[in-house]
């Protein structure tokens, strides 16, 4: 068995149990692709079935399957870049990706799963247990992700299913700003990045925010 004969056993299995409920919530996948996309609103989001094949942390297994999500916003992200002068290394150096993380963060750690496959039925069994995640624990998280309304709301809240990276705040204060919420951007940004180090290295930050 090979990596290109393990991937057509996840293909068929994509196939057959998962791109009829996600075309059903909007997503499409190219053929022959692991990435599920829509537009929602204002955002643009994906599910990537991102897989380790043959791990050698589980032997027997031909594929560790662990899907992603990932939510991008242009305007925000257009936004967020100009709050830097334009420089993508103060936002990880994908300034387009807003929010990109492993599936299992959604949901409590208790209902966390690892789906791992090894022949064909193997891995439609592991596509359906993910696609039942995906409906009760990323699927609503996603619905709750497609403005900017949205991602102040998921930063006021604190919501604890999100990984929130350092430079993840700066398209935070950029949502504020496209709301014309001036004061809150510049509060999120003296929280966030007031201490020495940070107001250093995030200096074109403040320097925006300032003349703002």
């Amino acid at each position: 068995m090979t990596d290109a004969n393990a991937q057509l056993h996840l293909l068929a299995a994509l196939d057959q149990v998962v791109d009829m409920p996600l075309r059903a919530r909007g997503f499409a996948r190219k053929d022959g692709g692991l990435t599920f996309t829509r537009k929602l609103n204002a955002s643009e989001q994906e599910i990537i079935f991102v897989v380790d094949w043959f791990p050698e942390y589980q032997p027997g297994a031909e594929a560790h399957i662990h899907p992603m999500f990932r939510v991008m916003m242009p305007a925000i992200s257009k936004a967020a870049l100009d709050l830097v002068k334009g420089d993508k290394m103060l936002l990880a150096g994908a300034p387009e990706i807003i929010l990109n993380q492993p599936i299992e963060f959604a949901a409590p750690k208790d209902t966390h799963v690892r789906w791992f496959a090894a022949g064909a039925d193997e891995f439609v069994e592991a596509c359906q247990s993910i696609v039942a995640f995906l409906h009760q624990w990323v699927l609503p998280l996603l619905s709750e992700l497609s403005t900017p309304e949205d991602l102040v709301r998921a930063y006021e809240s604190s919501d604890m299913r999100l990984m929130k990276q350092r430079h993840w705040h700066v398209f935070v204060a950029a949502a504020y700003q496209e709301l014309g919420r001036t004061n809150e951007a510049r509060e999120t940004i003296n929280k966030q990045f007031g201490s020495p180090g940070m107001r250093k290295r995030y200096s074109k930050l403040f320097e925006m925010i300032d003349a703002i």
